[in-house]
């Protein structure tokens, strides 16, 4: 990578960052003179799966990571006036993967994949759509990955531990939005694309919304995924599974 790369990748976040700041200071309209906002706190159980740099597979179920008693816990803050948004979203996950498997006839290898980190990302978004019942907006951020991953491979009695550090950040463009069909039942969908420090990470998210007095259920899937690049331990990585949490007005 050259230096003029680097320059540009440091320029376009930087250029998201002020935007993202800059929702909070733009004057107040008239007819809605204040912040409007709401908070989502989910319980998330992902699967992990993906690669490592030596070429090892990566595969945690739901049922293993229940028994590993690993989880994931996630919550996001928005902030809303007129059709201008800004949405940030908060994970925190603690996954591991024990699997053994053979490299060739009569040659047993095993890997012990151990990730703990925070996922962040944060958006500024504007409604394109904003009638009865529909929001469709588009969005522009940058997401956070900070993990610590370990890796313990034995092959044929030999062993080796690759460990490493992840801080990639990178720059993200997509799409939100929600439909309510009737007074109490709804869907919230959330799509997003971007790579930076990461050669390319996507989320989808999809959740049925269920209105009990003045907060709603929320219960849906969410998949996230980055190739890494630049990990010294793991290439190729993927979070994806259901989530129950609850919505509130504040």
């Amino acid at each position: 990578m050259n230096s003029t790369f680097f320059a540009g990748k440091r320029w376009r976040l930087s250029a998201i960052a002020c935007a993202f700041w800059a929702g909070f200071a733009l004057p107040a309209k008239a007819d809605n003179p204040t912040w409007d906002f709401t908070a989502y706190l989910y319980l998330w159980a992902p699967a992990l799966s993906g690669e490592t740099t030596t070429g090892n597979s990566i595969d945690v179920s739901f049922s293993d990571i229940l028994d590993n008693l690993d989880f994931g816990l996630m919550g996001a803050v928005e902030a809303r006036r007129a059709k201008l948004s800004v949405f940030v979203d908060a994970l925190y996950l603690n996954l591991s993967n024990d699997q053994n498997s053979a490299v060739g006839p009569g040659i047993p290898a095993s890997s012990d994949v151990d990730v703990e980190g925070t996922v962040f990302t944060g958006s500024v978004g504007y409604d394109l759509v904003d009638a009865p019942g529909t929001l469709f907006t588009v969005l522009g951020g940058v997401r956070s990955l900070n993990l610590d991953n370990t890796v313990d491979i034995e092959v044929s009695g030999g062993s080796q531990r690759v460990s490493g550090k992840i801080n990639n950040w990178d720059v993200v463009v997509g799409l939100r939005g929600t439909r309510q069909f009737s007074d109490r039942w709804g869907m919230s969908y959330y799509a997003d694309i971007g790579a930076g420090e990461s050669d390319l990470t996507t989320q989808l998210s999809l959740a049925a919304n269920y209105k009990i007095n003045n907060w709603d259920l929320v219960l849906g899937y969410r998949y996230l995924d980055w190739k890494i690049g630049n990990s010294q331990a793991i290439s190729d990585l993927t979070f994806d599974g259901a989530f129950v949490g609850v919505r509130f007005d504040f």
